[in-house]
């Protein structure tokens, strides 16, 4: 029986995707406990493999919303791992009466078991009544699972991380409660487009290119150029605008416990972009071939100053603006934190834990005539290799939720551009002590010597500056008090802890504050990230202080009080 619907299969992959015809389907009631049929999905790299699957229950069948076919799998492709994330969505055909092979559903969840072997499928009738484009963005219905059911689900994955900056990730991930499957692999480029037949590996994708991130499975059925995955939500929200991609299975990793935070999955890297996932609904996520969704490129560019090394990486992030973000989560946090420390690690090829440097980010949008940028400086002398990521990770986690979080209104972007320059040691120093030079006259700038010593080498310099007195000052005896800026805090990018900062929610999502009213509030905003990193100096309170000097290549940290004659 395998060897007729194998080829029907390999038939169906030969053949243009849009061309695949619609395989027949069989009602739930007609699949008959105790049938032998056969299962298909991917379990190494793309070549869709069968395995046994033996009828063993039909459960509530008199609702088609919660109805599932109890069943057992056996075969080389599934002996020695069982079921587990991944192989959602794989479909099963059995042989009716007629000696024609049909699709009854799709694998959908597990039940505990261990070793992985007994699961539930999703009827193929409730996968196909998921409408391929929902009619609004309003989230899907939620259905109750069997008791003692779990979906198989497959948590995100990132690929194309370094191995120990991917094993940090998907730790701090975890204790977030948000699991991510952290792969150093990229699979995008590496192979031929692959035909999204049933059985096929296959991707929801937030970004495509060099991060990419997206959800694993198989695809349950196509009719020419529709397709239904999974056998079940992936996040239940209705409309939806993501990449729909094939898959790469790099293995099944083998967990037969099949507990929740410990089961057997399949290790996979999304792909080839082929179209767009439209639909997120309880039975089945849903898509198109051919057009792609709406995105804008995240350039990440990094800049090693001290040998002239570069290394930059684009991705493109798929754009639900105009579907109402219908997660509430956008994924451009995660793809921009994690692409600038993937960028600064990989340029430096090893970093001492005492660095300096810039960053800017600049942000493109629709409503927006001219791009908003800002620029940052930072010093950080850290008691760890490349402490200086961490100090970014906050900065960029800071413009990324920003942009997400206009609420009067949809800011469509249309490109972010992240540039970091960084260097090996501190330049910094601490005021040790200042004097003023010359005369000091109400709207004239006097001069004023700073003595300085300078982080860790110890080394003692001066530096004249030049200040301003305001007309506002009265003649006589003043106070000027001059404030440095402190050093920036580090962190270690290949610390679980450190990286959590990327998985917490926005401090202001929960409260009364409804944010900027406007566009133009949101640029505003946006451009108050620039951070004072000069020397403030003040003649009367401490709110009246304003930047007197700045050194772009050196950070001055401390203060001092000095008594200044003030002449007419």
């Amino acid at each position: 029986m395998r060897r007729p619907l194998v080829a029907a299969v390999l038939a169906a992959l030969i053949a243009p995707a849009s061309a695949v015809a619609a395989p027949p389907i069989m009602a739930l009631k007609d699949v008959t406990p105790g049938a032998l049929c056969t299962g298909l999905t991917v379990v190494q790299g793309t070549t869709i493999t069968s395995f046994n699957v033996r009828i063993l229950d039909v459960m509530d069948a008199q609702s088609l919303d919660a109805a599932r076919i109890l069943v057992r799998v056996s075969g080389p492709a599934v002996d020695d791992t069982g079921i587990g994330p991944g192989f959602s969505g794989s479909p099963i055909y059995c042989t009716g009466g007629d000696g024609v092979s049909r699709n009854i559903g799709a694998i959908s969840e597990s039940i505990g078991e261990y070793g992985g072997k007994t699961v539930l499928a999703r009827p193929i009738e409730a996968i196909l009544a998921s409408p391929v484009v929902p009619p609004s963005s309003l989230p899907t219905a939620a259905h109750e699972l069997p008791i003692g059911a779990r979906s198989l689900a497959t948590p995100l994955t990132i690929a194309g991380l370094r191995p120990a900056f991917a094993t940090a990730l998907s730790r701090a991930a975890a204790k977030a409660g948000r699991p991510i499957i952290a792969s150093v692999a990229n699979a995008r480029g590496t192979f031929p487009k692959q035909p999204l037949v049933p059985g096929a590996a296959v991707a929801v994708g937030e970004t495509s290119g060099a991060i990419a991130i997206g959800a694993a499975g198989t695809v349950a059925y196509a009719d020419g150029g529709n397709v239904w995955l999974f056998g079940h939500e992936l996040d239940g929200a209705g409309r939806r605008s993501l990449f729909l991609q094939d898959a790469f299975v790099h293995t099944v990793v083998n967990q037969p416990l099949n507990l929740s935070d410990v089961s057997t999955y399949k290790l996979a890297s999304p792909g080839n972009d082929e179209g767009t996932v439209t639909g997120d609904g309880d039975a089945a996520v849903t898509g198109q071939l051919g057009a792609l969704p709406a995105g804008f490129p995240l350039r990440v560019a990094a800049r090693d100053l001290d040998t002239g090394r570069t290394r930059g990486l684009v991705t493109q992030i798929a754009d639900e603006a105009d579907v109402g973000e219908p997660t509430g989560i956008p994924i451009l946090d995660l793809a921009a934190s994690t692409s600038v420390v993937q960028a600064v690690l990989s340029v430096l090829s090893g970093g001492p834990a005492r660095q300096s440097g810039d960053m800017c980010i600049a942000v493109r949008a629709r409503e927006l005539t001219d791009k908003m940028r800002v620029c940052n400086t930072y010093t950080v002398d850290g008691d760890v290799p490349n402490a200086f990521t961490g100090a970014l990770i906050a900065d960029v986690g800071e413009a990324t939720r920003l942009l997400s979080t206009f609420r009067f209104g949809v800011l469509h972007l249309t490109s972010v551009e992240i540039s970091v320059r960084v260097r090996r040691g501190v330049r910094q120093a601490f005021i040790t002590g200042a004097s003023v030079r010359g005369k000091a006259r109400r709207g004239k700038r006097m001069t004023v010597r700073l003595r300085l010593r300078h982080l860790r080498t110890g080394r003692r310099t001066t530096r004249d500056i030049r200040i301003r007195v305001p007309r506002s000052v009265r003649a006589g005896r003043r106070t000027l008090r001059l404030f440095g800026a402190p050093g920036d805090v580090g962190a270690d990018p290949l610390d679980d802890s450190s990286l959590s900062i990327i998985f917490e929610d926005d401090p202001g999502a929960d409260t009364d504050d409804p944010g900027p009213d406007s566009v133009e509030g949101i640029r505003d905003a946006f451009l108050a990230l620039r951070r004072q990193d000069g020397l403030a100096g003040t003649f009367g309170s401490l709110s009246a202080a304003r930047q007197v000097y700045r050194d772009p290549a050196l950070r001055i940290t401390g203060g001092a009080r000095l008594r200044v004659s003030i002449r007419r």
